[in-house]
């Protein structure tokens, strides 16, 4: 049977590519996105590069509702989290926007993803963990230093993610 693979955020750009891949790799895919930070015409985009076409979920990684209907209609297999607002300066405005858009929906996905046993997660995280880089390209272990909300909550993302694989041992996170 195919794995079917949830990708939030998967009409944006980074997530469309990522969709292109999984859907090239004979992946299901299923993408869950408000359009906020996307075009609706990526669908068309993506029948046009590659084979297969993902099905569709228009909302909010914040409903809990929306969550619990679509883990319910297809057989998640794993999710490809990259849903959020993404724009640094904006985040220095708005920091409590930031945290409820970013933080709060990656826990309202993380809670869903238990309640329907779906264990397998890819976080798209942020090199702005790193906050100024001692060097580039920048290791994974180069020391930690956010400077702004939009890092600060990709780094509380992560942190909550280790805290989540040590509770629950069968699940599986990059």
């Amino acid at each position: 049977m195919t794995e079917t693979v949830l990708a939030t955020g998967g009409a944006g750009f980074i997530g469309s590519h990522v969709v292109a891949d999984l859907l090239a790799s004979g992946k299901r895919v299923v993408i869950l996105d408000d359009f906020s930070n996307a075009e609706h015409d990526v669908l068309r985009r993506l029948s046009v590069i590659g084979p297969g076409e993902p099905e569709l979920v228009e909302g909010d990684v914040c409903d809990d509702a929306v969550l619990d209907a679509l883990f319910t209609r297809y057989p998640i297999d794993a999710v490809v989290h990259l849903a959020g607002l993404k724009a640094v300066g904006e985040s220095v405005a708005e920091p409590l926007r930031y945290h409820t858009v970013n933080v709060g929906g990656a826990l309202s996905l993380f809670r869903a993803m238990l309640r329907h046993k779906v264990k397998k997660l890819v976080f798209s995280s942020s090199a702005t963990v790193y906050g100024v880089p001692e060097k580039n390209p920048i290791d994974e272990s180069a020391p930690l230093g956010v400077t702004n909300p939009y890092g600060r909550t990709k780094l509380i993302i992560e942190q909550i993610i280790d805290d989540l694989v040590a509770a629950e041992p069968d699940f599986a996170a990059i």
